[in-house]
């Protein structure tokens, strides 16, 4: 008989725990989710911050959230967290009476690109099942992958040399708007650097001497096309390449803003939102190249036109006195006509293949 009243004591407090709550509203609680920055480089690690409060005074025995996040977000094993498929995550945990916990995982970025994190699914339940409730929550957390830089000792000797090349120019061109003094009239000075004011006050010709230019202005072209006929997505390992190509543009983006010097970019590939071909005037300054790298990492490597029809764009649209680089896995005839006609607009174009990787350098 003691058997069935303590069975009966049971039942009792399961129904009235269960009671308890659900009068105490089991969604009825705060939930978070933010990265710890908005902004990241491909293999850097960041840290995915959950802030989840009860504001009641019974406890949580479960509460389950369960949310999609791409595989490219990589995230670090833990005791109650769950990783399915590379994308599905889950983690189940005790949340006492009136407390705010703050939850923080390791995330490493995998791959550039833009991850934006917009609702979880909450679920929680009484002690032995008999009361659960699920629901969907609307958060913000969004983070921009910038692709990797390379360091020196990864840059092909072509870049080197066309980095060199730049360097020079950029201290050997005088700039006539930026007069920094005067001087004594040698032969060979332009008579338009004559000096009239200092010349009558001193007796003799004085001319004009200039500061260097921040010039010349540095174009990155990326190119998304793996060969003159590709069209569609490529697959996932003949993407690579062109992954490489799109970290070898960033670097010399973010070298060229580190001289001072001004830098922009162009490419054929699709960036979403955009209905015409990317285009980022050269400027300087850390504002240019987070624009540079943000456009880098939301880049699709899918064709919106040829690199012959950009760069014939590109030769409508700019001025002279610009250093083009064009990131690209090929070169040919089209494309050094297309080179040469810039070239006589006063650029200068400049081919940089794209880096082999380093199983693709050992084999050759």
């Amino acid at each position: 008989m003691s058997v069935v009243w303590l069975l009966v004591a049971i039942g009792v407090l399961c129904l009235a725990q269960a009671w308890l709550f659900a009068l105490a509203g089991p969604l009825k609680i705060g939930y978070k989710r933010t990265f710890s920055t908005s902004e990241a480089y491909e293999g850097e690690e960041i840290e995915l911050v959950e802030v989840i409060s009860n504001a009641k005074l019974l406890p949580l025995p479960w509460l389950r959230v369960e949310s999609y996040i791409s595989q490219n977000l990589q995230f670090h094993g833990q005791s109650d967290l769950t990783v399915s498929g590379g994308r599905y995550h889950r983690s189940l945990f005790f949340l006492p009476g009136y407390r705010r916990i703050t939850r923080r995982h390791k995330v490493k970025c995998l791959k550039r690109g833009y991850y934006k994190l917009e609702s979880v699914n909450l679920s929680v339940g009484d002690l032995v099942g008999i009361k659960h409730a699920s629901g969907s929550r609307a958060v913000q957390a969004e983070v921009t992958v910038y692709p990797r830089l390379f360091d020196i000792g990864e840059m092909p000797t072509e870049s080197l040399r066309w980095q060199g090349d730049v360097v020079v120019r950029r201290y050997i061109q005088s700039d006539p708007y930026l007069v920094n003094g005067i001087r004594d009239y040698a032969a060979g000075d332009r008579q338009k650097d004559i000096h009239w004011a200092a010349t009558a006050r001193r007796g003799h010709l004085q001319v004009k001497t200039h500061d260097f230019t921040a010039s010349p202005r540095v174009m990155m072209v990326v190119n998304v096309q793996r060969d003159a006929g590709q069209w569609g997505e490529l697959g996932e390992q003949e993407a690579e390449v062109i992954e490489r190509g799109i970290s070898y543009a960033a670097s010399l983006a973010a070298w060229a803003v580190s001289l001072g010097l001004e830098a922009g970019m162009t490419t054929n590939g699709d960036i979403d939102g955009l209905q015409e071909p990317l285009y980022i005037e050269p400027a300087g300054g850390n504002d240019q190249l987070r624009s540079i790298l943000g456009a880098l990492a939301h880049l699709r490597i899918h064709r919106k036109l040829t690199l012959p029809t950009l760069l014939e764009q590109v030769e409508a649209m700019l001025p002279g006195g610009m250093d083009f680089a064009v990131v690209s896995n090929y070169w040919d005839e089209t494309l050094e006509m297309h080179a040469g006609r810039l070239r006589a607009l006063g650029n200068t174009v400049t081919y940089l293949p794209i880096p082999q990787a380093e199983g693709d350098r050992a084999a050759s």
